[in-house]
């Protein structure tokens, strides 16, 4: 397979690097399955060895793009002309990693069997006495506050991974607004309150949490790319305190009857706290390996004087697995197929008379495979006010055609690919009816078969793209996602395994519901759905 790659990408190269951008045709009709095969073939070829991050290959993608951009003039608006660089850290243990509990039933924890440290946390060595708040998570919206009934000044705080209700489709945690749930937003939230650190149980009823050993296997160091822990570089949106993860089989030795107390607490949707016996000695130690990654972004200025103002953000992430051994990920659906799709728009806008009016941010991320780096890093540093971004549009895997294995844990059922040679999942749309509406419509030029769901599986699929950085921050945004396949990050998933016909038709659905967004006088709404709203994903 990679000597066919490399053998279709030699004969593709030697054409002029601006390549089809020459040829005199604009707006729908120049965006083409055989212009999508070859910038994708090159793109998810040898030559950028699975655009690892950290590596010097996704360096050369990132300039790739940055030079189609400047060949269809889009204008380098981000602090680095085309690029938005941002500061990342590859994490390893130290060796002061300790978790021992004193009084009671004293014990010593073991480090990467029983606990590890989150790759968020602050260096450093607390003692205090312990006790447990629940899963820490405060939410006005929901009248709900882990924290609200007592005083964690002083205390180590222990609390449950995820959120009530993890396990009920029906929860009202299951979608809001904002990451409530995730480890970093807890350990603001406690040493808010006073704590002085923080020890997250994965709790017994928890079945998608990522094992201690995986956990730790990731942070040993010299690993490769796809292995390595990478995260935003520690500053001000990071907790200054220490925190650490401990495992299912430990967490009944920190927090006695844990079982119950998640149980109750999910049952009746009720903060429940609890004065813990034993005081606890906790230190922390990462190493960090520190570099600079990049969002390339351009800019595709409105036709009309006033709209102009607002901006309609079309993101995909160029970063995939790298290379591990001598075996190259390509990743030639993820996500090479929307950075390719990117480029695509990049040129579909960029003749006389195709701008809406409203502008275009197309936006290449670094980062995604290891937390949507580089979009969180935008969202916290837009490069435009979020106030004036009047949508997102994530492409991400939209390439294939859905085939796997039915999944009744999460209520995914089996799919073949033979069924779903037309068919496009479109993630999101529970938070804006006004999005679903307006890339319905759209479709009509287009003919895809859409399917509206994925929203509330308990696999989160809608937390794990870009797109879920800006509906944190009340952006109303799709992903766009053609389905999971069996090259799903393996070497495998490689560029003549694209359905290019059906890539066509993704971009240019893309493309006229930009046209038509862009061009409505009224900005979608976004809704912040509750369990009384929604009804089945289908």
């Amino acid at each position: 397979m990679a000597c066919t790659v490399r053998l279709v990408v030699l004969i593709l190269f030697a054409l002029p690097h601006q390549g089809f951008a020459q040829i005199p045709v604009t707006g729908l009709d120049s965006i083409r399955a055989e212009e999508l095969r070859v910038k994708l073939f090159h793109f998810a070829s040898d030559q950028f060895r699975g655009r690892g991050n950290g590596t010097p290959e996704l360096d050369e993608a990132a300039r790739y793009i940055a030079g189609i951009f400047e060949e269809n003039g889009l204008k380098p608006i981000a602090p680095e002309g085309y690029y938005q660089d941002f500061r990342v850290e590859r994490l390893s243990l130290g060796e002061a990693n300790t978790l021992e509990l004193e009084g009671g039933s004293s014990t010593t924890l073991k480090l990467a069997r029983d606990f590890i440290p989150f790759s968020g946390s602050s260096d450093g060595e607390v003692v205090g006495p312990m006790i447990f708040a629940g899963y820490g998570i405060r939410t006005p919206a929901l009248d709900y506050d882990d924290l609200a009934a007592i005083d964690v000044t002083g205390h180590v705080v222990v609390v449950l991974d995820g959120h009530p209700g993890a396990d009920d489709r029906n929860s009202p945690f299951n979608l809001r607004s904002g990451d409530i749930s995730g480890i970093r937003t807890k350990a603001r939230n406690v040493e808010q309150a006073g704590g002085i650190g923080l020890i997250v149980v994965q709790g017994p009823l928890d079945r998608n949490a990522t094992s201690i050993g995986n956990l730790a296997d990731s942070l040993k160091p010299g690993l490769s790319p796809r292995r390595s822990t990478i995260d935003l570089a520690h500053g001000l949106n990071s907790p200054g305190i220490p925190v650490v993860i401990v495992s299912r089989s430990a967490g009944p030795r920190v927090v006695p009857g844990l079982e119950s107390m998640q149980r109750s607490i999910n049952r009746r949707l009720v903060p429940q706290f609890s004065r813990l016996s034993a005081e606890a000695i906790l230190r922390v130690e990462l190493r960090r390996d520190t570099y600079t990654a990049h969002n390339v972004i351009g800019w595709i200025e409105g036709s009309d004087s006033e709209l102009r103002e607002e901006v309609i953000v079309v993101g995909a992430h160029y970063d995939h697995d790298g290379e591990e051994n001598g075996t190259i990920w390509y990743g030639a659906d993820d996500d090479g197929s929307g950075t390719t799709a990117l480029m695509e728009l990049a040129e579909a806008f960029s003749g006389e008379g195709q701008r809406p009016a409203r502008s275009i941010l197309l936006a290449a991320w670094a980062g995604e495979e290891k937390g949507m780096l580089g979009s969180r890093h935008y969202v916290r540093n837009p490069v435009l006010p979020l106030e004036n971004t009047v949508a997102m549009f994530q492409m991400d895997m939209i390439g294939r055609n859905e085939d796997h294995r039915a999944n009744r844990g999460i209520g995914v059922p089996a799919e073949r690919a033979f069924d779903n040679g037309n068919t496009l999942n479109l993630v999101g749309s529970v938070f804006s009816s006004d999005m679903r509406r307006i890339v319905s419509e759209a479709n009509a030029e287009v003919g895809l078969e859409l399917r509206f769901r994925y929203d509330y599986r308990g696999d989160d699929l809608i937390k794990r793209s870009d797109s879920w950085s800006f509906l944190s921050g009340g952006i109303p945004s799709l992903l766009l996602f053609a389905g999971f396949h069996g090259d799903y990050h393996r070497p495998s998933d490689t560029a003549d395994k694209i359905n290019y016909p059906k890539l066509e038709k993704v971009v240019k659905l893309v493309y006229q519901s930009l046209m038509d967004l862009g061009n409505r006088s009224v900005r979608p709404l976004f809704a912040n759905p509750s369990s009384q709203q929604r009804g089945p994903d289908r």
